[in-house]
């Protein structure tokens, strides 16, 4: 197995990503920005990215920036989230970012919000990671509860401290393909061989009896509806597609 495998994580503020060059730089992962609380308007930014990665080779994780303090909150920011990245075939793990807690919830109170996050986010067939720095989750949150779910750790010093699975080292790299400064990770653990399809078991279901298809190379939706006996019109109604011409590898077409 590959140790210390090099990633990154990005949002919006990275703007316009060369992801063919960000492979070339050696760069095996990328985490993106889905969603934050229970809105977002910078959403299509990972809609548009994370297809373009995954054709360009990197593995490819999702995370939501939690603003909940309970865990009624905390639910219904799972569900955005879990809306939210649906129609995209990740490979890499889905991600509860916790770093606030500007509400000052009880340790407790919010240690109970993160696994009910955590918990639905492997309910819907995903694997689990949480990210927090690691003042946070040493002082803020009962690390014992936590136990299950993977690691991925910040702390920008020359050593991590502690056990993690990713560590998050530097706000500020430098990745060919990138214009702005970027998040720099280390992988100590291949997530490759644990993570799965990343669909949920209703999709899988939906998939055996051929009712969701799921965008190979080469793929046009003229293409893919005349091979499932459909039209275009039919599918871009169904799945509310705004331009016909633009799929991504990884998209999935619901047929009916």
């Amino acid at each position: 197995m590959e140790k210390n495998i090099k990633g990154i994580d990005v949002s919006h503020w990275q703007g316009t990503i060369n992801w063919n060059e960000v492979a070339k730089a050696g760069v095996k992962f990328v985490f993106i920005k889905a969603t934050e609380g229970t809105s977002y308007s910078k959403l299509s930014y990972f809609k548009e990215n994370a297809p373009q990665a995954l054709t360009a080779g990197l593995k490819v994780g999702a995370y939501h920036y939690a603003k909940f303090a309970t865990v009624a909150e905390a639910k219904a920011e799972a569900a955005y989230f879990l809306d939210s990245i649906s129609s995209i075939a990740l490979n890499y793990p889905v991600v509860l970012d916790l770093e606030e807690n500007k509400k000052e919830a009880k340790k407790k109170t919010l240690t109970d919000a993160a696994l009910v996050f955590l918990e639905a986010i492997e309910e819907a067939g995903y694997s689990a990671m949480l990210y927090a720095s690691k003042y946070f989750l040493e002082n803020k949150l009962d690390e014992s509860r936590l136990a299950n779910y993977a690691l991925w750790i910040a702390r920008y010093n020359s050593t991590l401290g502690r056990s993690a699975d990713i560590w998050q080292h530097s706000d500020s790299g430098k990745v060919s393909g990138i214009s702005t400064k970027v998040d720099l990770n280390i992988a100590y653990r291949d997530f490759t061989n644990t993570v799965n399809s990343f669909r949920s078991p209703n999709s899988r279901a939906l998939e055996t009896s051929s009712t969701v298809y799921t965008v190979k190379k080469g793929d046009t939706l003229s293409l893919i509806a005349k091979n499932n006996k459909t039209t275009v019109k039919s599918l871009v109604s169904l799945n509310g597609i705004k331009n016909p011409d633009k799929i991504y590898i990884g998209q999935k077409i619901r047929m009916k």
